[in-house]
């Protein structure tokens, strides 16, 4: 625990952990020191001076070294000539600042003063009015007259376009540089400077295109005036019409937390509600950006049933008598597929009704590139309850396995990012290279394809150099002698030479997890995920004592919104909610579904897109005599569909999802839904009624009251954990009060327990061998994600249409020379079976022998090459021009 010291601030003596600068130390002491430059989540550069305040420490004696005291036995303190900086100013012991002195306040009427000489009095049309410090403190310190003639006023321009999505006003910017130190310390992305001096000093961006960041949009939050406005909200409306509601991002498995600003019943702008334990106060420019889906002019209205080849309008009871009809006919043999985009209160009654109603397990969330991913180390080992990933330092090590976070979960990169500038040992390892690289302490590059011997040679080399937790060991894990005598000829030699990775390095980065005091493995869709890998995994955690407790353990980097939650409501034909077995026989998954060979009578699709993925699906589908599909829009898949059920989408209604971390969160209804859209689970409980169940649900919390009682994990998230605030000791201690972020209603919700946090549990390891890695013929395919794709959702949003990335094909620069391909071509990609001709785009940084084209991009060419392979050979060909006209 850090040493702790006496300060006094105007009067109040407060005990602060030594090292903490005087304008926190403050705030425990009821006092606000006004800042413009600084800011608690960024280094401190004392630019602003706006914090200047009367700083006094206890005088020495030079001969005896003893503190002075006066004739009343109190400590002399001595005062420094001028004021000093709170922002950079650490306190010491028996240190006294004094934040309304006169020179203080008297520095901070001049400071005002000359910002004010050119600043535009612009307050009432300005978008930062009501939540701008200038203005704030303006009324607090500023002079009432000025000394400084109008003519003499700088002008500047007042509309620039940093980027498509921020607008800067020049005149209103105070030169605090908030933004570009934003964009260096915490997205590692230099893409803003100060150009030009004196007056003539302006916030640029050189980068192309301009601003290319993905976190732009957090430049706007943090900027103390309205400098900084985004392309959406400016002049959209003013702060104090606003209604904020508190929600939770559903574009990524990150679970940000979000206050939907509404007025007339319209989102006008989406802001991140602060919660350090999973996005702090950032959020990514997708999810800031991307909720104008909910008012597309494209959503489904009203149920729709297919007559003589047409939709037309029906009824909600007409649609579901017919649904319902022709259900009782299939009943088990029906499929279903849910995405994870639905809430836990949607998913539980899905399977429910599948699993009592229908009596079938044919139920699954995952399909295309995902349908062979099934994670259940969050069950078992997954990090600990109180892990924070952001703030992890020196005693703690992350492996990062498979996942470009930046792309597939940009805000869990920012805390990844973050513990590693705090000095937590990062061990980056991956296929190729990611952004991580650029501040990891290790990078690995293994050979595709052989993450599973990778992650074995690191249990190896911990084993070999006898690196393992031994008393962790013998209390907690079974099966350990067993491990030792299954892996003696799989050494970190062999590891070596099936991953490609060379054994010094698998060695060294063994030593840093397991000597560290904690550590997390973070590992994405690019690792496979198969059962080797995940065993690996776990045998990792378990043998070096990394799991259990708070930030140790595994962490899935799972792609949608609820996917964690999909696994745990038991959206998957071999489980059912918890992690519990089926009773009987599995069902199929949703490959096995949709294969044109064995279709089933009939399907119901909620949420997916499958037909737009891969004609395989599409066959299916169209082979299906009966198929319902639940949406918020008229898909590829509904077009296919008998009945078409309009969906209510997360602004719409309430519920709550669970995130990559186990957080389990509420998001709240702000908006109305179109006029005959219902909620997911209240459209599968109407069916439920028309075939003779009688349940009596009548809201998401009364769904969740239930899930409480049939799902353990969930055993104490009933609405009343999920909206509970947090508590003023956390308040007083995280959380920031000062016009960035919204705090009202702050609620973190709740994490669910693995297995390995039950103090008595025995953890069971087992070696399984990983595949041998056989020599690619030509060049390996590989499908990563991006953070800008094709999804349904964001395709809807126009606001980001400039992001969202078209079908492309990325290779090295040496196999591009080889091949005689350059920036400007197309290429044909062949595969037994399939080939699709896309654009190619060359990148130094892409290994040789390996060709990336994204998945879920338009037209879906990694699907069509890929089916639910996650690597193949692919033979690549440069188009002629000729042919491309």
């Amino acid at each position: 625990m850090s040493e702790l010291v006496n300060v006094t601030i105007d009067g109040v003596e407060v005990q602060v952990p030594k090292g903490t600068l005087i304008v926190e130390a403050a705030k425990r002491a009821g006092t606000e020191i006004p800042v413009f430059c600084y800011h608690s989540k960024l280094d401190p550069v004392g630019m602003c001076r706006m914090c200047l305040v009367t700083v006094g420490t206890p005088v020495r004696n030079r001969e005896t070294g003893e503190f002075e005291v006066d004739d009343n036995g109190k400590q002399v303190i001595r005062f420094f000539p001028k004021p000093m900086t709170a922002c950079t100013t650490p306190v010491s012991p028996g240190m006294v600042v004094i934040t309304q002195s006169e020179e203080s306040i008297a520095d901070r009427r001049g400071i005002l003063e000359f910002l004010l000489t050119s600043h535009p009095l612009d307050c009432p049309v300005c978008d930062k009015g009501g939540e701008c410090s200038l203005q704030d403190l303006t009324y607090a310190y500023g002079p009432g007259v000025s000394q400084f003639y109008l003519e003499d006023k700088h002008h500047s321009p007042k509309k620039e376009p940093l980027g498509d999505l921020i607008y800067l006003d020049s005149e209103r910017c105070i030169l605090c540089a908030r933004c570009v130190r934003f964009e260096d310390e915490i997205a590692g992305d230099p893409v803003l400077a100060i150009d030009n001096r004196g007056r003539n000093s302006k916030i640029v961006s050189y980068s192309n295109p301009k601003f290319d960041s993905k976190y732009s949009g957090n430049t706007t939050d943090i900027c103390p005036v309205g400098a900084l406005t985004t392309r959406d909200f400016r002049f959209g409306a003013r702060a104090w019409e606003l209604e904020s509601t508190p929600s939770v991002c559903n574009l990524c498995g990150v679970g940000c937390n979000t206050v939907l600003n509404t007025r007339f019943d319209e989102i006008k702008r989406v802001m991140p509600r602060q919660n350090e334990a999973l996005n702090e106060i950032w959020l990514c420019d997708k999810g800031r950006f991307g909720h104008h889906f909910n008012g597309s002019q494209n959503r489904l209205t009203t149920p729709l049933i297919k007559k003589n080849g047409q939709f037309e309008a029906a009824s909600w009871d007409e649609a579901l008598a017919l649904v319902a009809r022709k259900l009782e006919l299939s009943k088990e043999k029906t499929g279903g597929v849910a995405g994870a985009h639905l809430s836990n209160e949607d998913l539980y009654i899905f399977q429910k009704l599948f699993r009592t109603v229908l009596g079938s397990n044919n139920i699954d969330h995952r399909i295309g590139l995902n349908a062979n991913w099934d994670d259940q180390l969050a069950f078992e080992v997954g990090a600990g309850v109180g892990t924070d990933i952001g703030r992890l330092k020196s005693e703690s090590a992350i492996l990062v396995l498979g996942a470009d976070l930046d792309e597939e979960a940009p805000v869990l990169y920012l805390r990844v990012r973050g513990s590693a500038r705090r000095g937590a040992h990062l061990i980056n390892a991956g296929g190729r290279w990611t952004k991580l690289d650029n501040i990891a302490e290790k990078s690995l590059r293994y050979r595709y394809g052989a993450e599973s011997a990778l992650a074995w040679g690191l249990v190896a080399a911990v084993l070999d150099e006898g690196l393992e937790n031994k008393d962790f060991v013998a209390a907690r894990v079974d099966g350990f002698e067993g491990l030792i005598d299954a892996m003696k000829s799989f050494t970190p030699t062999r590891a070596a030479e099936q991953s490609g990775v060379s054994e010094d390095d698998i060695r060294a980065a063994a030593r840093t997890f397991a000597k560290a005091e904690n550590g997390v493995v973070l590992y994405g869709l690019e690792s496979g995920g198969n059962e080797s890998l995940q065993a690996a995994i776990k045998t990792l955690l378990l043998i070096t004592g990394h799991a259990g407790s708070a930030n140790n353990g595994a962490i899935a980097v799972l792609p949608h919104a609820n996917s964690r939650g999909a696994a745990d409501m038991g959206i998957v034909p071999n489980r059912l909610p918890g992690y519990r077995p089926v009773e009987g026989e599995a069902g199929l998954s949703a490959h096995e579904m949709l294969s044109p060979d064995a279709p089933l009578p009939a399907l119901y699709i909620v949420a997916a897109d499958p037909a737009a993925q891969s004609a395989r699906y599409k066959a299916a589908i169209e082979a299906t005599e009966f198929v319902v599909v639940q949406d918020l829009f008229m898909t590829e898949t509904a077009q296919l569909a008998d009945v078409v059920l309009p969906a209510r989408g997360t602004a719409e209604r309430d519920g709550s999802f669970t995130s990559v971390e186990r957080w389990v969160q509420a998001f709240d209804n702000a908006v109305s839904a179109p006029a005959l859209a219902w909620a997911d689970w209240l459209a599968f409980t109407a069916l439920a009624g028309k075939m003779g169940a009688s349940w009596s649900y009548a809201s998401a919390d009364g769904v969740m009251a239930e899930i409480t009682q049939t799902v353990p994990l969930y055993a104490e998230m009933n609405f009343d954990n999920l909206t509970r605030p947090i508590s003023l000791e956390r308040k007083m201690s995280h959380y920031i009060y000062s016009g960035t972020s919204f705090t009202a209603d702050t609620r973190e919700g709740l994490q669910w327990r693995s297995v390995a946090e039950a103090s008595e549990a025995k953890m069971p390891v087992a070696f399984i061998a990983p595949a041998d890695v056989p020599p690619a013929e030509g060049m390996t395919l590989v499908a990563p994600r991006v953070l800008y794709d094709g999804g349904t959702l964001i395709a809807q949003a126009e606001v980001v249409s400039a992001h969202i990335q078209p079908a492309h094909a990325v290779i090295s620069r040496k196999d591009a020379a080889q091949l005689g391909i350059t920036a400007d071509d197309s290429v044909t990609l062949t595969v037994p079976g399939a080939s699709v001709t896309v654009p190619v785009r060359l990148n130094g940084l892409v290994p040789q022998g390996i060709v990336l084209v994204p998945r879920n991009l338009s037209g879906f060419p990694a699907e069509k090459l890929l089916g639910s392979k996650r690597l193949t050979a692919v033979k690549i060909t440069k188009v002629p021009v000729a042919e491309l006209a």
